[in-house]
This record gives C-alpha cells, sequence and structure tokens, in this order.
C-alpha cells in the first residue's frame, strides 16, 4: 500500500488544481486580513467606535493565530472538497479505477492509500495556511501598533498553537471522509462536490434557524457537523455566515460526534466500494 499512497501523492503534487486552491487560500487570507485592515483603518460611520478594537487586536498578534485557524478551516474545508472529490469521482469518469483495480486488486488498499494522501494534503494545507496568515498578520500588526511584542510566546502559548492546528485537521477530516463517501455513492466529482459544499451551506442555514426556535428544534444542532466543528475550534468576532451560532457544546462532546461522524462516512466508503461493480 506504500507504493499506492506515493502515486497518490505523486497525483495531488503534479495536478494543477491543487495548486490552484493554494492560490485560491492565499487569495481569500490577503482579503480577511487586508479587508480588517481597511475597516478599522477607515472605519464606516455604520460601525461603533467600541466595535473597532475588537477588529484590530483580530489581526494582530497573538488573536490573529485565532483568526488564522478559523479561516484555514472554513476556506479549507470548501478547497479540500472540490480535490478530495474531484480525485475521487474523476477515476470514475477518466475510467481509470477499473486499470487500478485490475493492477492491485485489493480494494480497501485503494480507499485507504486515497485517504492517507489527502490526510497529507491537509496537514501541509494547514501549514500553509499558517505561513501566509503569519506573514499577513506581521505586515497588519506592523500597521496597526507599529511594531511588535513576542512576550505572549511561551511554551504553554506554543502548546495551544499545536492544539489548535490538530482541531483544525479534525475539523477538515470530517469533510474529507463525506467528500469520499459521495463520490463513490455517486460515481462523480460532481455528486461529492455538489453533495458535500450543499449539506456545509444548508446545515449553516439550518443551525440558524434551530437556534432561534425553542424545544426539540433547537437541540438538533447538537448533532450536526459544523455546529460540533464550531465547538472545538478557536472563535473570533469573524466567523462569517457559514459558522454556527448559538450554544455550543463542550470540546468533549463535539469531539465524540465528530469522531462516530468519522467511523461511520469511512465504513460506508469501504463497504460500498467493496460491493460494487466497478465494471460498469
Amino acid at each position: 500500500m506504500i507504493d499506492q499512497i506515493r502515486a497518490e501523492l505523486f497525483k495531488l503534487r503534479k495536478r494543477s488544481m491543487s495548486w490552484i486552491m493554494i492560490i485560491v487560500l492565499a487569495a481569500f487570507f490577503c482579503l480577511i486580513f487586508f479587508s480588517i485592515y481597511g475597516i478599522t483603518a477607515n472605519p464606516p460611520e455604520r460601525i461603533p467606535d467600541e466595535a473597532i478594537q475588537p477588529m484590530r487586536t483580530l489581526i494582530t498578534f497573538p488573536d490573529a493565530f485565532k483568526l488564522i485557524f478559523s479561516t484555514a478551516q472554513s476556506i479549507g474545508a470548501i478547497l479540500l472538497t472540490v480535490i478530495v472529490a474531484s480525485s475521487m469521482g474523476n477515476e470514475y469518469g477518466w475510467s481509470t479505477i477499473k486499470q487500478v483495480m485490475t493492477r492491485k486488486g485489493i480494494r480497501y488498499q485503494y480507499i485507504l492509500s486515497k485517504l492517507v494522501s489527502f490526510i497529507v494534503y491537509a496537514l501541509i494545507g494547514i501549514i500553509i495556511a499558517f505561513i501566509i496568515g503569519f506573514c499577513l498578520a506581521l505586515i497588519t500588526t506592523r500597521l496597526v501598533n507599529g511594531g511588535f511584542n513576542w512576550d505572549f510566546i511561551t511554551a504553554s502559548y506554543i502548546g495551544e498553537l499545536f492544539t489548535m492546528y490538530g482541531w483544525t485537521f479534525y475539523g477538515l477530516f470530517v469533510y474529507v471522509l463525506l467528500a469520499i463517501l459521495l463520490s463513490l455513492v455517486g460515481r462523480s466529482a460532481i455528486v461529492g462536490i455538489g453533495g458535500t459544499l450543499g449539506y456545509y451551506f444548508v446545515e449553516s442555514i439550518a443551525i440558524s434557524i434551530f437556534n432561534q426556535s425553542g424545544g426539540w428544534l433547537a437541540e438538533i444542532p447538537n448533532y450536526l457537523i459544523g455546529h460540533n466543528i464550531s465547538a472545538i475550534l478557536p472563535t473570533t468576532m469573524m466567523q462569517g455566515p457559514f459558522t454556527s451560532s448559538g450554544a455550543l457544546p463542550s470540546t468533549l462532546y463535539a469531539s465524540i460526534v465528530l469522531a462516530i461522524y468519522c467511523i461511520v462516512f469511512l465504513v460506508l466508503s469501504l463497504y460500498i466500494f467493496k460491493k460494487r461493480d466497478i465494471t460498469v
């Protein structure tokens, strides 16, 4: 299976889409940081003065790290969905999956090699996002504060950064597995992309509606993916329209719910792919 993993990583590295996604990631980060800076440098009249300082804090160290990881998760979920679903679904469209399975034979190895390559890609992607965000935060911190104060850098804070890195990956991993499952079910990249992103956006709207309701409806978000991802990620005032609102569950509860989703998605993917006739 090692050779299969190397082959999948090679394909991801050589695909132009992978590099395009990195460019999109960088552009999105630039948009977020410089938009916030532009608003704080020349505040519109409709924004109250008491809201300006928290926004300035958000693009300066140390709070900039929270913005970096929350942004990496939100845009990363979309970009990874496109990469994962296109990689899985296009194998059917190009009929390359028949050739691979004829040569390799063991189906679960095919899925797991794909999954491992996506994990590596996601981990590297978060690092790239961190580097981009860090460089942008250096600029905005300099512009806002006129200098840098690194007193907050301690061993415990570095540990917090690694924790945020891990939770960010965990949140992305759920969407990776969902994109794999839907791509296999539909045998198409379009189904994988449309289904996963459709869930991503529709869920955010549903959560807002449920959170404004009472009774058992208000409890539904506690069992949804996005709501629980919001519980494990660092919170910022610039979460955007696609993150959860309302009371969030505990980190332990959220991590367990997401683990259940991961197990279900993976088991279903392996089962469907094992039972499916790939000759049609």
